[in-house]
């Protein structure tokens, strides 16, 4: 079997103290979106993949221009598909995470070019695709093996040469949109993968599983996947990075109640539509590379393991998580 580490979000309702928090963010002023163009059948497009990118993916660092490419999945045999309005709700919530994202990341001195749809007729950056395997969903977000294989194919098929030629950078993510009920993941490109699976890609869910309600998933749970696209760890208790041990969780949980990448809940555990109150933490910021240092260094020798942007399977390797879900962890 295919063996991959997901950078899974546990839905963790978190009542938590405040920190600083950023500045409050209204919903953008987004246009509907008409049918984007569908996507060619996946087909397997070998190519030579170059050295860098076999050691961070597909997706490098927040200073490098990166472009995200939005793909609607459309599962005709059950009848969960996405509709026009649907579809214009998720780009407002990308359009939110992504300027929170360059608003946090301004802080830092760093400018985040971050090319997304934005919800126009003719944007370049959005797609359906019509699935050939079943989606799962529910709260454990055990999808098979043959969805992602699917998924890996489908996104070798899209032009990045093209997306190259468009907005001159190589740094290409995807954000998949399932229409279904689940916990969003991110398949992250690991350093010991080499040549294999490169293309990186979030699967947002339509709805939060975790909620008592049918809710959308938020633009906070949009952000927290994106970063991982950039290298950022769970800070979680149960995270599946190498150097996020317990305490650390637990000191994250004390110094940084706001952390995105610790919980994408508000204070009393509900989803926000009309914001993103969380933060990144230096720590978060160091392991994206907006830093090149934090606090928590000498504290936590572990954190000598972390290279900004990269992540490792660590000393065990990977381990299979559930038998024929392609996610591991360690």
């Amino acid at each position: 079997m295919k063996k991959r580490l997901a950078v899974l979000l546990l839905a963790l309702v978190l009542l938590c103290g405040c920190v600083q928090r950023p500045v409050r963010q209204v919903v953008p002023d987004m246009p509907s979106a008409g049918d984007p163009a569908p996507t060619p059948s996946p087909t397997p497009q070998p190519s030579p993949v170059p050295q860098d990118v076999q050691r961070y993916g597909s997706v490098r660092l927040p200073g490098d221009p990166t472009v995200l490419v939005s793909v609607y999945l459309n599962d005709a045999a059950t009848g969960s598909i996405w509709t026009k309005e649907a579809r214009a709700q998720s780009q407002q919530s990308v359009a939110m995470a992504v300027d929170w994202l360059t608003r946090q990341a301004a802080g830092y001195g760093v400018d985040a070019r971050i090319y997304y749809d934005d919800g126009t007729d003719t944007s370049p950056l959005c797609y359906t695709y019509s699935l050939k395997s079943r989606l799962r969903g529910g709260v454990d977000s055990e999808e098979s093996n043959d969805f992602l294989d699917e998924m890996d194919a489908l996104c070798a098929t899209l032009d990045t040469a093209e997306l190259e030629a468009k907005y001159g950078t190589t740094r290409v993510g995807f954000l998949l949109f399932l229409p279904v009920s689940g916990t969003s993941f991110t398949m992250a490109h690991y350093a010991e993968d080499g040549a294999s699976f490169p293309y990186e890609y979030c699967c947002l869910y339509r709805y939060d599983a975790y909620s008592d309600r049918t809710e959308p998933e938020s633009p906070a749970t949009y952000a927290h996947e994106i970063l991982h696209l950039f290298g950022a760890p769970d800070l979680y208790e149960g995270s599946s990075d190498p150097y996020v041990d317990g305490d650390l969780t637990a000191y994250v949980a004390q110094t940084y109640p706001d952390e995105i990448m610790y919980s994408t809940y508000a204070d009393d555990g509900s989803n926000l539509y009309t914001s993103i109150d969380k933060v990144i933490s230096p720590l978060t910021a160091y392991c994206i590379g907006l830093t090149d240092t934090c606090p928590e260094l000498a504290q936590f020798p572990q954190l000598d393991q972390v290279e900004p942007g990269v992540f490792h399977y660590g000393d065990s390797g990977p381990q299979d998580l559930w038998p024929d879900s392609g996610m591991v962890t360690v």
